[in-house]
């Protein structure tokens, strides 16, 4: 029989559990070694070496066979693709979504980061519907390209957006995007709170979700370009933002 590994007690510890993972989830490619988890986290070494020797029990987190790093283990991975599937139905963010699809009469779209990519793993359409919308469920696409991949992309530091545009620079000029313009965008994505972006005949607006709702999810509203000018995108942006602050 196998024995469950004994865990940290209390709310304290699991929360500074969490923050390890959620820390090696952001660096997942490097890995992080133990003297790194405590400096970022403030979480002391006694303390961090328990945690991650359970988290690496459970499966959570693994180490690097020849070396010291950590990074996210298989357990972590699975838990993640099985909500992949769909979102609750009747969870926090699918209720709001509803609630701005009916307010705007638009498409709200939820993204999640999936390494570089964006993932758009649910939509909610408004009274103005636009067929092809739908089919984007499920489908992916680089981070920066769409308002809520550039919402995402623009939580990570400028050496990060260098780094991964460099890991996909052909894919990117392909598509008439320089290094410059992505980080034009990413900087006036976190000045203005919101990103914004139109191109070919669609324009909307994205939010990263804050942190109590998963750093790693934007929603976006999306429509025509007609039916979305610039202002109108800013005032979607707004209602989006005193939706979701609160939860900041």
């Amino acid at each position: 029989m196998t024995t469950k590994p004994s865990a940290p007690g209390g709310v304290q510890s699991l929360a500074r559990a969490f923050a390890l993972l959620h820390l090696l989830a952001e660096h997942h490619d490097a890995g992080l070694s133990l003297q790194e988890l405590t400096t970022r986290t403030g979480i002391d070494r006694t303390t961090a070496h328990r945690m991650a020797r359970f988290l690496e029990s459970a499966g959570y987190i693994e180490r690097e066979s020849a070396g010291k790093r950590y990074h996210l283990g298989t357990a972590a991975m699975a838990l993640g693709l099985r909500a992949m599937n769909r979102p609750s139905p009747n969870g926090v963010l699918v209720t709001r979504m509803k609630a701005l699809a009916r307010l705007t009469g638009d498409t709200v779209f939820l993204t999640v980061r999936m390494g570089d990519h964006g993932h758009c793993l649910h939509t909610e359409q408004g009274s103005h519907r636009i067929k092809s919308f739908h089919m984007l469920t499920g489908t992916s696409r680089l981070l920066g390209q769409g308002t809520g991949s550039m919402a995402l992309l623009a939580l990570m530091d400028n050496e990060a957006v260098r780094a991964h545009f460099e890991r996909h620079r052909a894919e990117y000029e392909a598509g008439g995007l320089s290094l410059l313009k992505l980080l034009r965008g990413v900087e006036r994505s976190r000045r203005q709170g919101y990103a914004l972006a139109g191109a070919e005949g669609v324009a909307g607006v994205g939010y990263a979700l804050p942190l109590t709702m998963g750093a790693d999810a934007a929603i976006s509203i999306v429509s025509t370009a007609s039916r979305m000018p610039v202002a109108r995108r800013h005032e979607m942006g707004g209602i989006i933002r005193a939706m979701f602050e609160q939860d900041g």
